[in-house]
């Protein structure tokens, strides 16, 4: 009776997310449509909603395209990247558009559309969001605030397996602190070891330069959440 039971609740998890994956990609084509919409409109903030949710649905099928039923080109997956990149420059947030062409820097498309866009403007100021791209159209975090002559950084990490835009991902955090006067902190975390080094890029704005020692510790973070990587700074506050 035991055995029975475990199968079922496994048949119904199959099903039920079989049924998710479905209506999510059965949806894809009207968040473009959508999105398009209020892009003629000239409603940005509502169309970048919508390419959003196009690009995370579009990646997540064509990864789960056996069960989806649908077919995603690579090309489908980059223009909604470019859509919501250039709705984003629409509404003067150039970093969050630039990071959202970056996701397919090798690209025609994406090249063309990051240089229509003005060089950043460097700040000393270092607080503010960094983002690196993370799968089905996410990002992974580090915000940056001042407190007292310290910046504070906090780390919001994850981990998308195949099916994690309907299961969710592992998380993965950590917070540190640097002097104002400094352009390198430090976190360990008993083998783990994550060094981030804040510089600044001319074509692409400030970032920040994670290394975390190696990938087989865990830092203390969810199965497979990995901090390394360049993050860039998207917003200032």
């Amino acid at each position: 009776m035991l055995i029975t039971a475990i199968g079922s609740a496994s048949t119904f998890a199959e099903d039920s997310f079989e049924q998710e994956l479905q209506q999510g990609c059965a949806k894809v084509k009207q968040y473009a449509q959508a999105g398009k919409k209020f892009y003629d409109q000239k409603q940005y903030a509502k169309a970048v909603k919508q390419f959003e949710d196009q690009a995370a649905w579009a990646q997540f099928c064509q990864m789960n395209a056996e069960e989806s039923g649908i077919q995603v080109t690579d090309q489908d997956i980059e223009i909604a990247n470019n859509n919501v990149g250039l709705s984003y420059a629409k509404l003067g947030k150039s970093q969050w558009a630039r990071v959202w062409f970056l996701r397919d820097k090798d690209s025609k498309t994406s090249q063309y559309n990051l240089k229509q866009l003005a060089k950043p403007q460097i700040s000393k100021d270092l607080q503010g969001t960094y983002v690196r791209a993370n799968g089905f159209g996410q990002w992974d975090y580090i915000k940056i605030s001042k407190k007292q002559n310290k910046y504070q950084i906090a780390f919001d990490g994850y981990y998308f397996g195949i099916r994690g835009l309907i299961y969710g991902p592992n998380m993965g955090q950590f917070e540190t602190t640097m002097l104002i006067t400094a352009k390198q902190a430090n976190y360990r975390y008993e083998d783990c070891q994550i060094k981030l080094q804040f510089a600044n890029d001319p074509n692409l704005g400030q970032k920040i330069e994670v290394k975390q020692n190696n990938s087989e510790s865990s830092c203390g973070f969810g199965h497979n959440v990995y901090a390394g990587g360049t993050f860039y700074k998207v917003e200032s506050k």
